[in-house]
């Protein structure tokens, strides 16, 4: 689940932090303690991204999570690019491909989608993937009426798509007074590389997807940031080799010594973090043969939301069946609103048949069972996170 908001003008700091949550609340049918979710802010543009995955999916491998120092969606990698003109790239993370619409002269995307391929994919499902990512980016350009802060980009004309795939380049040495990474074209296609200036630590907490209470004990445990800690530990260093220079090199040796002993006794811990390493890896794989419980109510929300007055529409109990189908408890405070939702479910192209059963109005409020069933192939599996 991805959107992008306006920043009201003045919010700074932790008023930032509780916008965006206010906002995921307002899109989401979930409560947010169910959810994994952070945010991109930029405040030149004062535009606002929020994203969240459902904690169900992510509770068994976030648990190793303290392991790394941030847990970010994939996509995250673009956070920091910007174009002249409204542009949308790809780029490739493993076994999954993301589309990202980025507007003109700003750093914070109106839209991403991604869609996950087998873990042997070939060049041709790759572009077919590609395709199929761009048209569903044009159906939602399409359908912004006009240009407005949270979605400036309303004419999918207007967009420079890259005829490129991109990745990330993991043997690129960082600078250490400007952190930045650098994508690179995917394939044996030539092409420029693009560099991305990461955010300050402050930032890259909020873009962490993992719970709050556990970034906040992270913060705490590590004390310091990543890069902070790197410099300090340089010069540290430095001065412990000015400091024992003179003792000579009897000293030097012994010295030499204890920090191999140190290495050894450390590799271990080092075994055990590439294993739980490869876990995370693996999971974008595994999600893609998973139902698809959380795309199905996430389609149907979005009609929800598109109603004249969706609070007065709101969902109680959801069960996933067969595969393609949901049953879902929904509570509707003005009665007359059940018809036009109704009516709107038929006219979407992606159910096969809707349902209401155990209609009941008392008082103008109305509480029925909703049977929605998608078509085979209407949904595909969404994106995953890596780290960064």
């Amino acid at each position: 689940m991805t959107r992008a908001f306006a920043v009201p003008e003045g919010l700074k700091g932790k008023e930032i932090d509780e916008f965006a949550e206010l906002s995921l609340e307002e899109i989401s049918p979930f409560n947010l303690e169910q959810l994994n979710w952070g945010y991109f802010f930029s405040e030149v543009s004062n535009r606002l991204f929020v994203y969240a995955a459902f904690d169900q999916k992510l509770r068994n491998h976030m648990a190793d999570s303290e392991l790394y120092d941030y847990a970010f969606p994939d996509f995250a990698q673009t956070f920091g690019l910007k174009f002249e003109q409204a542009t949308l790239i790809f780029l490739i993370h493993e076994a999954t491909l993301c589309g990202v619409l980025i507007p003109a002269n700003d750093t914070v995307p109106q839209i991403v989608v991604g869609i996950s391929l087998g873990a042997d994919f070939s060049k041709q499902e790759l572009e077919e993937a590609k395709k199929l990512i761009t048209l569903r980016i044009q159906d939602q350009v399409d359908r912004v009426e006009e240009p407005t802060l949270a979605n400036p980009v309303s004419e999918f004309r207007s967009i420079e798509v890259s005829d490129k795939i991109y990745r990330r380049n993991w043997d690129f040495k960082e600078s250490n007074s400007k952190p930045i990474i650098e994508l690179v074209p995917y394939g044996d296609g030539p092409g420029s590389p693009w560099q991305v200036p990461l955010a300050g630590s402050s930032r890259l907490w909020a873009m962490d997807i993992r719970k709050a209470d556990d970034k906040e004990l992270l913060e705490k445990k590590h004390g310091w940031t990543l890069w902070y800690w790197r410099a300090s530990l340089a010069v540290i260093l430095l001065f412990f080799i000015l400091a024992f220079s003179e003792i000579g090199l009897i000293g030097l040796s012994k010295l030499i010594e204890k920090e191999i002993l140190i290495a050894l006794a450390d590799q271990p811990r080092a075994e055990e973090v590439q294993q739980k390493a490869d876990i995370l890896a693996k999971i974008n794989q595994i999600t893609t043969y998973q139902l698809l419980p959380f795309e199905m109510l996430d389609a149907i929300n979005e009609v929800r939301l598109n109603q004249q007055n969706p609070k007065n529409i709101y969902f109680r109990r959801v069960t996933a069946e067969n595969g393609n189908t949901l049953q879902i408890d929904v509570v509707s405070v003005n009665s007359t609103d059940v018809e036009g939702f109704e009516n709107a479910l038929k006219e979407t192209e992606f159910l096969s048949s809707i349902n209401i059963t155990n209609f009941r109005a008392t008082n103008n409020i109305a509480t029925f069972r909703l049977l929605v069933e998608f078509k085979p192939g209407a949904l595909q599996p969404q994106t995953f996170l890596t780290d960064l």
